[in-house]
This record gives structure tokens, sequence and C-alpha cells, in this order.
């Protein structure tokens, strides 16, 4: 995300010269009745329920909107938090907050997710997500399970 975000703080500086919803699913039953030779019978159908997402997916899902938030608004040391171990010895934390800082410049507050999806294998995952403003959506960012936290992984 910080890649994406970094090109969009430069191309609005050049202009200006100077980041869910979730889905609530429920299982709904309909009643049909008919009349066959006098005699009254009820027919039930039953929509499918929707597939219920495990748990890492929901916890990944939870882990990216936490960062998309601490990154947009500003709150650097909560996105920093959630890097890879990886992504934490290659950028520092002073590095870090001065692209946070520029992201909060621009956007200032979290921004929901229009379009969520996350694969998932083993500790690693790719998630792809999508806001109102399609600069900063993000494609297949690469996220992995750290002690078993989810951290973002894109460095």
């Amino acid at each position: 995300m910080r890649y994406k975000i970094i090109t969009a703080i430069v191309l609005a500086g050049a202009l200006l010269t100077g980041c869910g919803s979730s889905s609530d699913s429920r299982s709904s039953s309909k009643s049909k009745s008919s009349t066959k030779n006098g005699t009254s019978t009820k027919k039930a159908t039953t929509k499918p329920k929707a597939k219920p997402k495990n748990d890492a997916y929901e916890e990944l899902r939870a882990a990216v909107q936490a960062y998309s938030d601490a990154f947009l608004s500003g709150d650097a040391t909560t996105a920093y938090g959630l890097l890879s171990d990886r992504c934490r010895k290659r950028t520092s934390q002073e590095e870090f907050t001065g692209i946070v800082d520029a992201a909060k410049e621009l956007y200032g507050s979290p921004l929901p997710f229009k379009s969520y999806s996350a694969t998932i294998s083993g500790d690693l995952g790719r998630v792809t997500y999508t806001y109102s403003i399609k600069a900063i959506n993000q494609e297949k960012e690469p996220w992995a399970r750290e002690a078993g936290n989810w951290h973002q992984d894109d460095c």
C-alpha cells in the first residue's frame, strides 16, 4: 500500500504545486402452499446459507482494515506495528512515519473498502481491496502471519 500512497502523494503534490463494509448473510425460508385434490400441502424452500469465512480470513480482514485505517489517518505507530518483521527491518520507523504523515495530509481519515478479497495459504495471504479513490487500491498485497497475528508484508 505504501508505494501506491507515495505515488498518489507525489502526483497530488505535483497537481497542487506544493487508506468496509461487511455483508450480513441471512438464510430465509419461504413456504409455498398448493392444493391438490382438495388437500392442502406446504412445500418449504430454503435459500442455502452463505458459507461462513474461516477465522484466518476474518482475522486477516481485521488486520488489513486496522492497517488501512492507521495508515490513512496518520497513526504511524499503529501502522508500523502492523508491518511484518521483514518490512520493519527494511524501513525505519522514522522513514515510515514520514510516509504516513503524507498520507494523513492527503486523506486524513480512514476510508471504507468498496471491495475486499483474500486468499490464504498457511501463514501467507494475498489481499485485494479497493476504495472510492482508485489510486490507492491494492491488488494481491502480501500479508504474513507472524506469532499468530497478520502483518502487512509489502516492502
